[in-house]
């Protein structure tokens, strides 16, 4: 398990089931390998990431489910048609189910988010 250096954040990460573990972790290495900016915390039993101290992807685990939520979703292109709406300007994907589709679009979604954040931290 890639360790946080955020204690809540690695208790909050051992305290998942294995099945519900091994889907975060996955999409944790994925967000952490697109930039060495990002930083992460618990929000809510929410793990929550942002990036020039702006959140922009939450992933939440619900039963039966775990969620990767882009709180910019709807400014994503979302040529793949993955994205699920999750309330006015979010949109989510479910990761529990992931298959080799997903794994390989993922980082581009996750790309994209990251770069509207940090073109939004910009113009304020």
């Amino acid at each position: 398990m890639q360790f946080s250096q955020h204690v809540e954040v690695n208790s909050f990460l051992q305290s998942l089931e294995y099945s519900y573990r091994i889907p975060v972790l996955q999409f944790r290495r994925f967000l952490f390998q697109a930039t060495d900016e990002l930083d992460e915390c618990i929000k809510r039993g929410t793990l929550v990431f942002s990036v020039c101290n702006e959140e922009f992807c939450v992933i939440k685990v619900v039963k039966n489910s775990v969620r990767l939520i882009f709180l910019n979703g709807a400014e994503l292109s979302d040529n793949h048609n993955l994205l699920k709406s999750f309330g006015l300007k979010s949109r989510c994907i479910e990761l529990y189910e992931c298959n080799s589709k997903l794994m390989g679009i993922l980082p581009k979604y996750i790309g994209e988010s990251i770069s509207i954040v940090k073109q939004h931290t910009e113009l304020t």
